[in-house]
């Protein structure tokens, strides 16, 4: 089968052809009908991050497939459903795993980053990981784990996010503020997006959004403020890091809560203290999410399909290395997703994903 692989750090990934995988007992093998890209392709691709990382190493985290083959063990309705994969695995034995909370396990490991993930026509995977998400899902759904997993994690089971309450989302129009925000105005909350520029202001509201859209710039915090009437805001998803903590502890109102879950400008920053005790704050971090955040995430979409991503950019699995060059580009939008089979093979799944607009 084909795949792409990640042989070197700092050089792009290349195609190679490698044995189909047999399903072991408990698992099940998957034609991966898409992938979706996140940033954590290009962490592995740089090698910079500090993790301990290994290649080659199959990058893709995020993965919508079909199941075609059984391992021993594994129910027989399993087979030719079409599902997401939950994109961790872990001890499966401590506290933490027992409780249903792998994501916190100190073994913890991520799809496509410690271990082979998406970027490839079949995959095996463990059948307690898969999710299914109906025969007529489009492909966008391959674009779901990673990005709303966090999401929801953070802004629901940490959060208590929920209909009437009001939630900041930083970077707006990127793959996981995205998903906050759909997740978000699903659940029937008052959303206020936070974008970099008036362009992504514009893309914003033509994909649909109807809440508050603000341009970063001066006097944020008093803007933000000022859609409460000065009150505050009830939650803040920050992903961003150091550059915009400080803006989010003054943006919230006393008692509200700080969604935590990534440092892309830096993990050091000096903080008034007064803040959080002075307010009564909460803060929260999220790495990822769990199992049962993947079935909640499923679930809702499936009531409110309007949630599911908007995919920007669509590549076949050849092109994948032309792909992360568009997932690098910061001026954009949305989400990237690879199409790992023949497009002629699965046309019916084309024909029900409007959202696809542009061609690898």
């Amino acid at each position: 089968m084909r795949a792409q692989v990640q042989e070197n750090h700092g050089e792009p990934i290349v195609s190679r052809e490698r044995p189909e995988p047999v399903a072991a007992p408990g698992e099940v093998v998957l034609n991966v009908l898409a992938a979706g890209l996140n940033h954590l392709d290009l962490w592995l691709q740089q090698g910079d991050t500090g993790d301990s990382l290994s290649l080659p190493r199959v990058p893709g985290t995020d993965v919508l497939g079909e199941v075609i083959a059984l391992g021993e063990g594994v129910a027989a309705d399993l087979l030719g459903e079409r599902v997401l994969v939950y994109p961790g695995r872990s001890c499966g034995t401590c506290d933490f795993c027992q409780a249903g909370h792998p994501s916190a396990c100190r073994r913890f490991e991520i799809m496509g980053y410690s271990y082979d993930g998406g970027y490839a026509e079949q995959i095996a995977v463990p059948a307690g990981s898969v999710v299914s998400v109906g025969a007529d899902a489009p492909l966008s759904w391959a674009a779901v784990p990673v990005s709303y997993i966090t999401a929801w994690n953070a802004l629901v089971v940490k959060g208590g996010l929920t209909a009437g309450k009001v939630a900041v989302i930083w970077g707006a129009t990127g793959g996981l503020g995205n998903a906050a925000v759909k997740i978000a105005e699903a659940l029937g909350a008052h959303v206020v997006a936070i974008v970099g520029s008036e362009e992504k202001a514009l893309w914003l509201s033509s994909s649909g959004f109807s809440g508050d859209i603000l341009v970063r710039g001066d006097d944020l915090v008093k803007r933000v403020r000022a859609v409460t009437g000065g009150r505050g805001v009830d939650l803040v998803l920050d992903h961003v890091g150091s550059a915009t903590w400080n803006d989010s502890l003054r943006m919230l109102a006393v008692r509200g809560h700080l969604a935590f879950c990534g440092v892309t400008t830096g993990y050091s920053v000096e903080t008034d203290l007064r803040q959080i005790f002075g307010k009564q704050l909460t803060i929260a971090g999220t790495w990822i999410g769990d199992p049962a955040d993947l079935e909640a995430v499923v679930s809702l979409l499936q009531k409110h399909p309007e949630a599911l991503p908007v995919v920007q950019n669509s590549f076949t699995l050849d092109d994948a290395a032309a792909a992360q060059e568009t997932l690098a580009d910061p001026s954009g939008n949305g989400k990237t997703i690879l199409r790992c089979q023949a497009q002629d093979a699965f046309a019916p799944a084309f024909a029900t994903a409007k959202e696809f607009r542009r061609d690898g």
